[in-house]
């Protein structure tokens, strides 16, 4: 006798992979604090119980979806310029990638366990400050500094992309330092029209330049 038809296709098979790639969809959707191992468990239908075969715990699936979210960053090649450019350029495409997924660059604030794509990243920026002549101890203390910069960026940046409209955001600064009282705040009165001044891109631009010009500005 043939067997029944199937009244329902059949469910993915659960791995590693699949259980990460819900949680960073989860973020891009939720943000990074509602993603709980139960709502990961749903979203791969299965039971929460089941996540623990593939991950230890939440800290750990949120590292893993922190560098997921970094996979697609290419490497700049010797097309792109020299050294200087190609790390700025890298900075900005990790910033980029992180930004493009809500909130998840703030994990990597708080996780110091990086993940084979990250590491990928640190270990072309570390290889570009030295060609670039930076001293080694320079260049490790940099690549903590780069990391809080770029974690911190691609923060701003997601907020950005979530306002529908970025221009009200500069309003609305711009109406707060208005209605500062003078006598108190008189350099911030003095310089508001600076303050909100500029595109998001050339602000970054400019944070970068700097950053990278006080490293090189170390002893040697």
């Amino acid at each position: 006798m043939p067997g029944s038809p199937r009244t329902r296709p059949a469910k993915p098979a659960l791995s590693r992979e699949s259980i990460v790639a819900a949680a960073l969809g989860l973020v891009d959707e939720l943000g990074t604090a509602a993603v709980s191992m139960r709502r990961v468990a749903t979203a791969v239908d299965t039971a929460p119980a089941s996540l623990y075969v593939y991950v230890a715990d939440r800290q750990e699936l949120m590292a893993l979806a922190h560098d997921l979210a970094v996979a697609g960053v290419g490497l700049p090649t010797d097309a792109d310029g020299n050294w200087r450019t190609r790390l700025e350029l890298l900075v900005e495409r990790t910033v980029s990638a992180l930004a493009a997924h809500g909130d998840i660059a703030a994990v990597g604030l708080t996780d110091l366990t990086p993940g084979p794509n990250s590491l990928r990243i640190t270990e072309e920026m570390l290889r570009l400050l030295r060609v670039g002549g930076v001293a080694d101890e320079a260049c490790a203390w940099a690549a903590d500094l780069f990391g809080q910069y770029i974690a911190s960026s691609a923060l701003e940046e997601a907020a950005w992309r979530r306002e529908q409209f970025p221009g009200a955001v500069t309003v609305r600064l711009d109406a707060v330092h208005a209605a500062l009282p003078v006598e108190d705040y008189p350099t911030i009165r003095a310089l508001a029209p600076l303050l909100t001044s500029g595109d998001s891109a050339s602000r970054a631009a400019w944070k970068l330049r700097v950053l990278i010009d006080g490293i090189l500005a170390q002893p040697r």
